[in-house]
């Protein structure tokens, strides 16, 4: 426990002590430092009575309460007229000079006391409201916890409802349109998972690094098995924190384009490599993920893919990925890697949340 803590814990202990037991304390103080202001008589005349006392004064304040603040200064007052005065053994003060210096003292001391007072006061509230904001924070983590928990058990039995029903579904098309229906069901519980996983305590924001690395390793372990497929996943990703809202988005593109990867640039159990990349540049964050697989497909609406008609069903995949982009206040974009080998895939999006923007 650090210095200041300890300091402060001691303190609120002897705040609690029952009164008879603080004054009694105070008034030990009080005699210590009569001890020491006698002890320095050599050094202090008799032109300086009070001096020593008001480190009773601020010890006993400063240690229990005002009230012993108050006792340890009517207590230093008489005891340096009794024994340090003009008229030492005599309580009567005839030089008018003492008696300025008396009522200064008292009325010194007793600010002293007050002051000392309102700021344990204003201590005490501040310890109260950060233990009732950190009741607050732990309470709202716990939901947030459980909602998460109930959201990937909630999108586990759609993930079984839809797969049941493509089973038994009349057509070819149904059955299809059900399975990707249960994979993006499955894409989503899997990025919430890793999410709950990457944020540890802080429940509003992740660290990028972390939840990269392993959502992809999920990823390979879904697409990939126990190594049955010869293609590497590659990943560099730098550490930056990023809500978890905006996480959520990060992942669903990472997961689809992994996927895609995974699935069409390597038919018939050809070899390959999948990169994933992830940096800041500038004001934007980049994710870039290119493989060295076949190519694009013929689709008409990439960018710089070669024209052709595309195929039933084709591009909803590229639509979804920019409709997550928009999301994220970004854009997607999917062309030919670098000698015409593989395709390479780029998600930018500012790197500050939309409502931290100036424009």
């Amino acid at each position: 426990m650090p210095l200041a803590e300890r300091i402060i814990a001691a303190v609120a202990r002897a705040r609690a002590l029952p009164a008879p037991a603080r004054y009694l304390l105070t008034g030990a103080i009080v005699a210590g430092v009569f001890l020491a202001r006698w002890a320095a008589i050599p050094i202090l005349p008799e032109g300086y009575p009070f001096l020593l006392f008001f480190v009773a004064i601020l010890l006993s304040a400063a240690i229990f309460d005002g009230g012993a603040g108050l006792f340890a200064t009517g207590l230093s007052a008489l005891l340096a007229i009794r024994f340090f005065s003009s008229s030492p053994g005599d309580l009567a003060i005839e030089d008018a000079r003492y008696f300025a210096a008396l009522v200064l003292f008292i009325v010194i001391g007793a600010v002293m006391a007050l002051i000392l007072e309102v700021l344990h006061q204003a201590v005490a509230r501040s310890q109260r409201a950060l233990a009732k904001l950190e009741r607050s924070e732990h309470s709202r983590a716990l939901l947030l916890r459980e909602f998460r928990h109930r959201t990937r058990n909630d999108l586990g039995s759609l993930v079984s409802l839809l797969l049941l029903r493509a089973r038994t579904a009349p057509s070819d098309a149904a059955r299809e349109g059900l399975r990707e229906a249960a994979g993006h069901a499955m894409a989503l519980a899997r990025v919430h998972t890793r999410l709950a996983t990457a944020n540890g305590e802080d429940m509003v924001s992740v660290d990028t690094r972390e939840f990269i690395i392993g959502l992809c390793a999920d990823l390979k372990a879904a697409q990939c098995g126990e190594g049955l497929r010869p293609v590497a996943l590659i990943v560099e990703a730098e550490s930056h924190r990023l809500s978890a809202e905006r996480a959520v988005q990060l992942g669903l593109v990472l997961n689809e384009t992994i996927t895609n990867a995974m699935k069409y640039a390597f038919p018939e159990d050809r070899a390959g490599v999948v990169a994933v990349r992830f940096v800041r540049e500038h004001e934007d964050f980049v994710l870039t993920v290119s493989d060295n697989g076949i190519g694009l497909p013929a689709e008409g609406d990439l960018d710089r893919a070669p024209p052709a008609s595309p195929p039933d069903g084709s591009g909803l995949g590229t639509r979804l990925l920019r409709a997550l982009a928009a999301q994220l206040r970004g854009s997607f974009t999917r062309c030919p890697g670098p000698q015409q080998v593989g395709t390479t895939n780029e998600l930018r999006f500012p790197a500050e949340a939309p409502s931290s923007l100036h424009h």
